[in-house]
């Protein structure tokens, strides 16, 4: 079976539905996807890109990215890198109202053990993880 890594333009058309040539194009595909025509995965790079892009560029609030990234993440059609962490990433975009990549930091160390060094308040709003403010 063909195996695709999706890129962030692909799933923003699917998602956004807003050119009328690209957006039926993704649609096919990630349908095939479902159908088990052609295997497809997504990046955890590729979903932050979407995440940021959803934030910048159609101004939708972090907690609605998250929901709707998350729904893709669910619905089984591809296949997400490194799954439960994503999905626990999305979880504290929802709960502390931050972006992807301080919650994947956040998800990461928790499930690692690891503490975060870093300058960003945002970390305080996590109480289960160790944060550490150099200086």
């Amino acid at each position: 079976m063909n195996t695709l890594l999706l890129d962030a333009n692909v799933l923003l058309r699917f998602l956004r539905d807003d050119d009328p040539v690209q957006a039926p194009a993704a649609r096919r595909l990630l349908i095939e996807g479902r159908d088990g025509k052609v295997r497809l995965r997504l990046t955890t790079i590729t979903l932050a890109e979407v995440f940021y892009a959803l934030r910048a560029s159609y101004k939708l609030p972090r907690v609605e990215c998250a929901r709707v990234l998350a729904q893709v993440v669910r619905t089984g059609v591809c296949e997400v890198e490194n799954e439960a962490l994503v999905l626990a990433t999305l979880a504290r975009v929802e709960a502390a109202n931050v972006d992807f990549g301080d919650a994947y930091l956040a998800a990461e160390a928790v499930a690692s053990g690891a503490g975060v060094a870093s300058f960003d308040e945002d970390f305080g709003r996590f109480p289960d993880v160790r944060w550490h403010r150099p200086g």
